[in-house]
């Protein structure tokens, strides 16, 4: 009877697990289609060039000290709003210590009602933006069932960030898409693992956006206008984002923004023919004065050129304000019949490396990861496009925005044999701002790290202090584990210390995906180190455990460090107190259980490199972000999957860890490189005695007495058992022998 009941609760895991995987694959945000009434509708590309007077200003409808205080607490007085930059200087007694700006006022950005909505952003002379206040929405967020408080809280994530990263809009705790294809959240190219992760409003995605737009977007303005440094690779530094005005797509090339390449089907067939092989089976006997298409390429990153193509709403979720300061982001287009039916779609030339960008000796080949697939463009009287893409690279490509560029297309035949055709670009001087200098990368980095610490003392101090005293635990185990009591007490202390205040108050819970991404970042490139640092709190933790590995394996963190598995073992510690039994499995199915872990991992890691989109399905398996980082407030199929793990805990101790953890399966793979035996046994261990395996929590200790590091924890109860004299049977022995021969 008890074996059956235990299949049961398994084959219900067994179906939770698929049904919260498959409403991950489902549920993809959907928009309201009503449409607005057109006495409503507003364009921001008009908005943005109209003149406006200071006294006509949103924000002298909200200013006070109140409300400076909610972004700059620190702050005593404020100015006068300033007539170029439409921001007010905020001042702590007489020193200024930033701007505070309304967002409709710098951005002209609209709503999804096509109307204004009203943000006051801060931004410190440190280059951080401080936070947000909603002021005013007419949203029509009431149809969707939300409320002024859902975006409060989602407003509340736009604190201390750094406005060197881009924003990374994610829902239901994934990248997701809206509108389908046409449309996806942040899911961009190049290098993307640095971007600031902020989760939407779900049902109201757009809105979502276009707050974070607007935030962002204003945000880098005001800090570029008031010289204030955000990255010496910043590309407003060199290039004139803001400048814009109406332009068709004809005027773009007029003006020589937009270069275009004429490629006939002779010029084709001759360079085939001058290297004696074939041309593309397409083109052989096709009339040599027909076209075969036509090359667009420009840079998208200034506002002038960027905007007349994809319209402002998708300039600014494209390239504006989900992107790093420092990347430079292209446009390239093909036109023609022919075209089309030699390559099909423009990302298979990608996927062949047949576009490459060539800046004197600096040569890039374009690959998919530094390309992004668009179906559309908004430009005014474009031709009839058959396919189109933008081109995202960072600063460590080198490349310099002012100079000519070579965008070389290489044409290839069935054998694979290829001509290449020559596009030279260059963006037009009115664009240009300071003469360009490439800063190497290295110093940039270090700067910003030092500058991330120092912006979160807390959060800083209190990380380093949990591992000092967590490596102090584990330097000194074998004397701290011979009080059993006093362990008893630091074991829940430090349990608690680690659910609480790192975890729910700071945050402080690493995921396979900072995992996943530093790896990327190191040995296969496209990555950015800086994802692993900009949480002062997970990068001490991160190197904290990396380093552990080599001496303790996984345990250091698993045991110690991870807040869920606090948690967990907080409830199971809970449930035994009260008297709940506790279930074992088998020992044949408990092994296989046991191998989830590392399939879910294989499974994940693998997807990584080829799909991100599906990966972050496998991602959610994890109940960290919905359980620790946003402390339940999270869609309801996470929150229902982490308390399903949660309440299993209360019957099976640490099952998450057990069964299911891919982080915990990657760690106790790697842990095996350890140097250290920590753990000491006996000769008796395991036979007779298994005393050690019945108080592990996780049924790491074999029946032999062995333990599997690659499944232990850490916790020390082992360790506890092993130095008791009063409960471990050789020392019991011990003791006895010792009493008799004193009798």
């Amino acid at each position: 009877m008890f074996l059956k009941s235990k299949d049961k609760i398994f084959s219900v895991i067994g179906a939770l697990l698929l049904l919260f995987l498959v409403s991950s694959l489902y549920s993809n945000p959907t928009l309201l289609q009503k449409k607005p009434e057109k006495k409503e509708k507003l364009r921001e590309e008009e908005l943005v060039i109209k003149d406006v007077k200071v006294e006509e200003l949103i924000i002298n409808q909200f200013i006070n000290l109140d409300l400076v205080k909610s972004i700059f607490p620190e702050a005593t007085s404020y100015g006068k709003i300033d007539e170029e930059t439409f921001s007010i200087p905020i001042y702590r007694n007489n020193e200024e210590i930033g701007f505070l700006f309304e967002t409709f006022d710098v951005t002209k950005g609209l709503g999804y009602s096509r109307r204004p909505f009203h943000l006051a952003v801060g931004v410190d002379k440190k280059g951080v933006l401080r936070n947000v206040k909603l002021l005013k929405h007419v949203e029509p967020i009431a149809i969707l069932g939300r409320t002024d408080e859902d975006f409060i809280r989602y407003l509340k994530q736009y604190k201390d960030i750094d406005l060197r990263s881009g924003i990374s809009l994610t829902l239901e705790l994934t990248g997701a898409d809206i509108e389908g294809d046409s449309v996806a959240m942040r899911e961009t190219a190049g290098d993307t693992d640095s971007l600031t992760q902020i989760d939407g409003v779900s049902r109201t995605t757009t809105s979502s956006l276009l707050f974070m737009d607007a935030i962002m977007r204003g945000a880098r303005k005001i800090a570029r206008q008031k010289n204030i440094l955000l990255d010496e690779n910043d590309l407003g530094n060199f290039v004139d984002l803001e400048l814009y005005k109406p332009q068709s797509w004809n005027k773009l090339l007029e003006e020589k923004s937009l270069a275009k390449l004429n490629i006939k089907v002779k010029d084709v067939q001759q360079k085939f023919d001058k290297k004696n092989i074939k041309a593309p089976r397409s083109l052989r006997f096709a009339n040599p004065k027909n076209n075969f298409g036509s090359m667009y390429f420009t840079a998208m990153s200034p506002a002038g050129i960027g905007i007349n193509i994809l319209g402002r709403r998708w300039f600014d979720q494209y390239i504006s304000a989900g992107r790093n300061v420092d990347d430079q982001v292209f446009y390239i287009a093909f036109e023609g019949d022919l075209w089309r039916n030699t390559e099909n779609r423009i990302s298979n030339i990608i996927d062949k490396q047949n576009i490459i960008i060539k800046q004197n000796d600096n040569i890039i080949i374009i690959t998919k990861d530094l390309f992004k697939e668009l179906p559309f463009n908004h430009a005014k009287k474009a031709p009839n496009i058959e396919g189109q893409g933008l081109i995202y690279l960072s600063s460590k490509f080198k490349l310099n925005p002012h100079a000519p560029i070579d965008i070389i297309y290489n044409i290839k035949n069935d054998d694979g044999k290829k001509v290449a055709f020559n596009l030279n670009y260059k963006l037009p001087v009115e664009y240009h701002l300071a003469a360009f200098s490439n800063i190497k990368l290295n110093k940039s980095e270090t700067f910003s790290l030092l500058n991330i610490f120092k912006k979160n003392k807390l959060e800083t101090i209190t990380s380093l202090l949990t591992i000092l005293v967590v490596l102090m635990v584990f330097i000194f185990s074998n004397n701290i584990t011979k009080n059993r009591r006093v362990f008893s007490y630091l074991r829940v202390f430090m349990l608690l210390w680690v659910t609480i205040v790192m975890g729910f108050y700071l945050g402080g819970q690493i995921s396979i995906i900072h995992f996943v991404n530093l790896f990327k970042s190191i040995f296969i490139g496209g990555g950015n180190l800086l994802t692993f640092f900009i949480e002062p709190i997970i990068f001490i933790f991160g190197i904290a455990t990396i380093v552990s590995l080599f001496f303790w394996g996984r345990a250091l963190f698993c045991g110690w460090l991870c807040p869920f598995g606090a948690l967990q073992e907080l409830l199971s510690t809970i449930s035994k107190k009260i008297g709940i039994k506790q279930l074992s499995l088998k020992s044949k199915l408990d092994i296989y259980f046991r191998y989830l872990k590392y399939i879910l991992l294989a499974i994940i890691f693998c997807l990584s490199l080829i799909e991100m989109s599906v990966a972050n399905i496998f991602y959610n398996i994890e109940p960290f972000k919905t359980a620790i980082t946003l402390r339940f407030m999270a869609p309801a199929s996470a929150v229902i999957w982490a308390s399903f793990l949660l309440v299993i805990c209360l019957f099976i101790e640490r099952f998450f860890c057990r069964y299911l953890c891919p982080l915990g399966a990657g760690l106790g793979i790697l842990g095996k490189l350890r140097i250290l035996d920590f753990l000491k046994r006996r000769a008796e261990c395991g036979n007779p005695c298994v005393a050690c395996n019945k108080v592990c929590p996780t049924g790491a200790i074999k029946p032999s007495g062995k333990i599997i590091m690659s499944e232990c924890l850490g916790c020390l109860d082992c360790q506890v058992m092993y130095n008791d004299y009063k409960k471990c049977p050789p020392l019991v022995a011990i003791a006895k022998s010792k009493t008799y021969k004193t009798i």
